[in-house]
């Protein structure tokens, strides 16, 4: 079973750093966006095949994996976005240094990032800011909105 919370937090960000570490070593998954002020758009959601939308606010996903075999495995971290392919330089520049590994550049299924086992959750929400606030489209209010999905332990 999987239960879901929210979080909203404009600077003080310690709740969401602390539903990031909650989450981690397959715990769960986050999904952070940003609060934009027109009314009328969604935050983009991905079908099999492509962008269900062509226009809306990004949504940047950090997913964990559980340890394998004792072995800490690395978590992802998606970026759904109306942009197309950023390219290098400029997914340099968003990330603003944090030393995650690109997995995908895609026309329209976004980015995604390997992120290093222990990766300190100021710097997965910060990464996460970077991008969202670099590939919105939208005048944005100042307000995130973090669900927070945490998985039931198996021994429960």
């Amino acid at each position: 079973m999987t239960t879901q919370r929210l979080v909203q937090f404009r600077d003080d960000n310690l709740e969401a750093l602390s539903a990031i570490d909650e989450v981690g070593d397959g715990r769960g998954w986050c999904n952070l966006s940003p609060e934009v002020t027109t009314e009328d758009v969604d935050v983009l959601s991905v079908n099999v095949l492509s962008l269900r939308v062509k226009k809306g606010a990004p949504v940047a996903s950090f997913v964990t994996s559980p340890p394998k075999r004792g072995e800490r495995r690395p978590s992802t971290l998606g970026v759904l976005h109306t942009r197309g392919r950023l390219g290098r330089e400029r997914i340099a520049e968003l990330l603003g240094g944090a030393a995650f590994q690109v997995k995908q550049d895609h026309q329209q299924r976004g980015l995604l990032f390997e992120v290093a086992p222990g990766e300190p959750a100021v710097v997965v929400l910060e990464a996460m800011r970077r991008l969202l606030e670099g590939l919105c489209d939208y005048e944005r209010t100042g307000t995130w909105r973090l669900d927070v999905y945490h998985r039931a332990s198996k021994e429960a």
